[in-house]
């Protein structure tokens, strides 16, 4: 079986930088938040800590599934004769390794291919989190440019 292993000098810094990442990302959010109490946060504020806390969760996420690529060959092979049919285990010709989406493919001789490894639950919890991150974030930035706008609306005023 041709193998496109991933190289553990490549993973295992990415596994790194993602929890490095998420560590950050996790005590900015919920330091912003404790800083004044959540409830005398203002909304800029709620939606800054929101959107980091949101990307801390897509990078543990992301690193969870990086988690399941480090595996050696014989790991490798045991995944894809248990995601394969049974019947096709025997005709196994390859595997495909992909950072993003995360994912572990077992390709058969008859042209087709099966997921192994990385849960199914992964790309897309990592898709949804992510776009919350952004979506928040992209809020904030509206939040914070409607408050400067008002803010000089009423030094113009006075």
């Amino acid at each position: 079986m041709h193998s496109d292993q991933p190289s553990p000098a490549l993973v295992l810094p990415i596994i790194l930088i993602g929890l490095i990442v998420a560590v950050t990302l996790a005590v900015y959010g919920a330091g912003s938040l404790a800083r004044n109490g959540v409830r005398r946060t203002d909304l800029g504020v709620r939606l800054r800590s929101g959107a980091a806390l949101a990307g801390a969760a897509a990078a543990l996420m992301y690193v969870w599934g990086a988690v399941h690529l480090v595996r050696d060959e014989t790991m490798t092979n045991q995944a894809c004769r248990d995601a394969v049919p049974a019947a096709q285990a025997a005709h196994l010709s390859g595997v495909d390794v992909s950072l993003l989406p995360v994912r572990l493919n077992c390709y058969v001789t008859e042209g087709g291919s099966y997921a192994a490894a990385v849960p199914g639950y992964v790309n897309p919890a990592l898709l949804g989190l992510a776009l919350t991150a952004v979506v928040l974030g992209v809020f904030a930035a509206l939040e914070s440019e409607r408050r400067a706008r008002d803010d000089f609306a009423k030094r113009e005023i006075s």
